[in-house]
């Protein structure tokens, strides 16, 4: 009996021993579980009747309603004109594993309506996977926004030994590079009320020396400028020049001098203006007590419908909090603020804060 009770603890040892160095495939799953981020969705599906086999139609709506639930999803996250122009890699890529995507369902109602079929559910769909994937396929980033058709103000203040120049020879060196890429500059009387964006600056051109080989005289200038939106505060760029003019007098040699400064500022302006401009043609607005993803559905939605609005997508949703990014001009910020308490169907949303390039709301 002894040795029978020695022999059962010994091999309980043993167990215990060989269970202690496995690792814990519960514990694993349960961790892996625990990381997945989860939305709740209420989706519809509808399907035709064929010859009156209602099974078969009640399997199709709720594939139907499985399918629209993760397209709540995509639409969310991906920009109206990327979902339309890359439709059929949607549907091979995401939509084609619906069931891979809802971690669980349930029916909330089922029945025949005429020759239809109608199933509602709500899901619970994993959107960080359904995000992975999209990002995978390079879908979730924004459209860049096209910067040419921006109304461009040129104020460069010129100066020769001290005094003002009113020939505009920077300002117009710098506009004529402008309007060959097909830049809109607005007119100097004009600008005030028309002008989008403002590049405004100094140029200084001075007396260098008249004691050049050949009896020429030489000038030294200086051109300093900044891009601002108007609007809007944050500085898009600013740089200084300088380049010297040689001419037979001091009024052709400090032209010349001006003129060269503008145009290596034109060379280098035109160099980073397109993408600088594009990062100040977003508007970024949080929403707060997202209760759903349906929620969120409406508020992008709510979004995409203004006409203030280019395109509207989710950057992140996490614990109730969506960052959503829209492309507008910053000039209609106040109106799209406006617009987003009483444009969103179904659900009252509140503005609680307003920045010169963003909006923070929440949902009562």
């Amino acid at each position: 009996m002894k040795k029978f009770l020695c022999a059962i603890l010994l091999g309980s040892l043993l167990f215990s021993a060989c269970a202690t160095g496995r690792p814990n495939i519960n514990s694993a799953n349960k961790n892996k579980r625990e990381k997945e981020v989860t939305e709740v969705v209420q989706a519809e599906g509808l399907a035709a009747i064929f010859d009156n086999d209602l099974l078969d139609a009640k399997k199709r709506a709720l594939g139907e309603a499985q399918r629209n639930a993760v397209e709540m999803t995509v639409g969310v996250y991906v920009n109206a004109a990327t979902r339309v122009e890359k439709a059929l890699m949607v549907d091979q890529q995401i939509l084609s594993k619906t069931n891979g995507y809802i971690k669980k369902y349930k029916i909330l109602s089922s029945g025949r309506e005429g020759d239809l079929y109608k199933t509602k559910i709500e899901a619970l769909v994993k959107i960080e996977a359904v995000n992975k994937d999209l990002n995978l396929l390079g879908l979730t980033a924004p459209p860049m926004p096209t910067t040419s058709n921006l109304r461009i103000g040129v104020v460069i203040m010129d100066h020769i030994d001290g005094v003002p120049e009113p020939e505009r020879i920077s300002a117009l060196v710098l506009s004529n590079k402008l309007l060959a890429l097909q830049y809109k500059i607005v007119e100097l009387d004009e600008i005030a009320a028309k002008a989008d964006v403002m590049i405004t600056g100094n140029s200084m051109s001075s007396f260098n020396t008249d004691q050049v080989p050949g009896g020429l005289v030489s000038y030294r200038a200086t051109i300093s400028f900044k891009v601002v939106k108007t609007g809007q505060a944050d500085l898009i760029y600013s740089n200084s020049f300088s380049s010297g003019g040689v001419s037979s007098t001091r009024k052709a040699a400090s032209r010349e001098a001006l003129k060269r400064a503008a145009e290596i500022a034109a060379e280098d302006l035109t160099r980073v203006l397109d993408q600088r401009l594009k990062l100040f043609n977003f508007i970024a607005v949080s929403v707060q007590n997202v209760a759903s993803l349906n929620q969120l559905d409406a508020v992008i939605k709510g979004l995409r419908n203004m006409i203030e609005v280019r395109s509207a997508q989710t950057e992140s949703f996490s614990q109730g909090i969506a960052d959503i990014k829209i492309g507008a001009e910053i000039k209609n910020l106040p109106a799209i603020a406006q617009k987003l308490e009483t444009k969103v169907e179904g659900i009252k949303v509140k503005v609680t804060a307003v920045t010169n390039s963003s909006i923070t709301a929440e949902i009562q």
